[in-house]
């Protein structure tokens, strides 16, 4: 693949749209927002999630794919994520009781277990494809961290949920191949204190983060709009003139070239 595609771009789940997943390669995508109603029969492709965080709306389709992996694959579903996000998969959702344990379940026919978890550290790179995923850290949950996703020397920086994180602006000026940035914005500004209590962006949060990065060459857009705040997050965005360099607001099937024309 010579682009990211991003099946899943909503901060709620609705009849049209779906939650955070993106897929950055043939085999690999990061989080499980919205997997199954996107790929369809090709969803047994999937070899490998990233995950960002344990939130539902990054999770929801993973319990569903064991269910059906656990017939039909030859290999595990490797799940890869920060110790805390693992241990809630282990902990609220493979227990046996919210849904069945398939860590410990075989694949049918097969000596391989259905999932594997694998446990990632930050700021190391992790090789998929021909693609490299580099977490680090946001401010969202104990457990959560955004990616570096890199191929043939360009860049994209993809934070997924986060709060107020001096990191993204370090990493954009330390590496100036990193052409996209990939933000959310949750609530409009008027909603401050239930970004602050939730940890997530507005207009006006990002716009005062925006000044710590030296850089002005990169593409921002963003995701994860909440259903109910769309217009008058997109008349913020607008008036604050943040989407620079042929940004947007990404929507379900939208594609970012890993080289830029």
């Amino acid at each position: 693949m010579e682009y990211i595609e991003f099946l899943g771009t909503g901060g709620t789940r609705t009849p049209t749209q779906g939650t955070t997943c993106v897929r950055v390669s043939n085999h690999c995508v990061i989080d499980a927002g919205n997997l199954i109603n996107t790929f369809g029969d090709e969803v047994f492709t999937i070899e490998h999630i990233f995950l960002t965080h344990s939130h539902l709306d990054h999770i929801i389709d993973i319990p569903f794919l064991a269910d059906l992996f656990v017939t039909k694959k030859k290999v595990s579903l490797k799940i890869y994520g920060l110790k805390a996000t693992l241990d809630d998969l282990r902990q609220f959702i493979f227990n046996h009781r919210v849904w069945p344990n398939f860590e410990e379940i075989t694949l049918i026919g097969n000596t391989e277990k259905t999932i594997e978890l694998i446990e990632l550290e930050l700021e190391t790179p992790y090789q998929v494809d021909d693609v490299i995923l580099t977490p680090f850290k946001t401010n969202h949950t104990e457990g959560s961290c955004g990616y570096i996703i890199e191929k043939n020397d360009s860049g994209v920086l993809f934070t997924a949920d986060t709060y107020k994180c001096d990191r993204i602006w370090e990493l954009l000026d330390e590496r100036p191949h990193i052409h996209t940035l990939i933000t959310e914005v949750s609530f409009p500004s008027s909603f401050e204190k239930l970004a602050y209590d939730s940890k997530h962006l507005t207009p006006a949060i990002l716009a005062e983060e925006l000044k710590k990065c030296r850089r002005d060459d990169f593409v921002l857009s963003v995701m994860h709009l909440k259903a109910l705040f769309i217009t008058p997050i997109l008349e913020e965005l607008e008036m604050l003139q943040l989407l620079r360099n042929g940004g947007k607001a990404l929507m379900d099937g939208d594609r970012i070239n890993y080289a830029l024309a």
